[in-house]
C-alpha cells in the first residue's frame, strides 16, 4: 500500500482558512467543542462521542463534517501550529530596529520576539499544553511543525540576527546559528515550564522575558552594563 503523502504547508494554510470560516453553525460548534476537549483531555483522551455531545450534535453529524477523527485533529491543530510558527509582526521588528537603530539592539529584538510568541501560545493555554505534549508523540504534527518552523521561524530569525550582527548589536565572533538555537532553547524551556510542568505557578511573564534578555545579551550583545537584579 502506498504511503499517504505528507501534508504540505498549503494543506496547513487551507485548514487554517477553514478553521477561521466554518460553513455552518454546527461545524463551528464541533470545532469549538474539539478545541475545548482536546485542550483539556488531549487527542487520545477526547472521543468523537464526547465532542459531538459537547457540540450538541449527533456523532453521525460530526462525521459528516469530519469523516475521521484525524480530519478533526488536523482542523484544530494545523492552524495552531501555523500561528505558533508564523511571526506575523516580524516586519514590525525590522521597523523597530530601523527606527531606533543600535539603541534597540539585540535586547529590543529579543523582548519583542519573546513577547509575541508568548502572546500567541497564551491565547489558549490548555490547547497549547496539549500541542507541546502531542508534538513529542504525534509524528504528523511534528512533521508539519518542522516545516512551519523552518520556513516561518528559522530562516527569518537567521536573517534578522545577521542584520543585527552587521549593525554591531551582536559581537562579531558570535555564530548567529548558535545564538538562534539558544533563543529557541530559552523559549521552549520557558513554555514547557510555564504551560506543562508548572502551569499553576503565578508567573510574571514580562519580568521573566527581561531576565532571559539579560542572560542572552550578556553573552551575545555589546551592552556595557547588565542591570543587576
Amino acid at each position: 500500500m502506498a504511503r499517504k503523502a505528507r501534508p504540505s504547508l498549503r494543506d496547513v494554510e487551507q485548514e487554517a482558512e477553514k478553521f477561521s470560516t466554518p460553513k455552518t453553525e454546527k461545524e463551528k460548534a464541533i470545532i469549538d467543542a474539539a478545541v475545548e476537549l482536546f485542550g483539556k483531555q488531549g487527542i487520545d483522551g477526547a472521543t468523537t462521542a464526547q465532542i459531538a455531545k459537547q457540540a450538541n450534535v449527533t456523532e453521525k453529524t460530526l462525521f459528516r463534517y469530519f469523516p475521521t477523527k484525524k480530519d478533526l485533529v488536523r482542523r484544530v491543530f494545523f492552524p495552531l501550529l501555523l500561528r505558533i510558527g508564523l511571526v506575523q509582526n516580524w516586519e514590525s521588528f525590522k521597523a523597530l530596529l530601523r527606527e531606533k537603530g543600535r539603541d534597540a539592539g539585540f535586547r529590543g529584538w529579543y523582548v519583542a520576539l519573546a513577547t509575541d510568541r508568548l502572546a500567541t501560545v497564551s491565547r489558549n493555554p490548555q490547547l497549547a499544553r496539549t500541542v507541546l505534549l502531542e508534538l513529542v508523540q504525534n509524528e504528523e504534527l511534528r512533521d508539519v511543525m518542522e516545516r512551519v518552523w523552518r520556513q516561518y521561524i528559522w530562516q527569518p530569525m537567521l536573517e534578522s540576527l545577521t542584520e543585527l550582527k552587521g549593525e554591531g548589536a551582536i559581537r562579531k565572533d558570535v555564530d548567529v546559528e548558535v545564538l538562534a538555537r539558544a533563543v529557541h532553547c530559552f523559549h521552549i524551556g520557558y513554555f514547557l515550564t510555564r504551560f506543562v510542568f508548572a502551569p499553576h505557578v503565578k508567573w510574571d511573564d514580562a519580568e521573566q522575558i527581561e531576565m532571559m534578555a539579560d542572560l542572552l545579551e550578556s553573552g551575545a550583545g555589546t551592552r556595557r552594563n547588565v542591570v543587576q537584579r
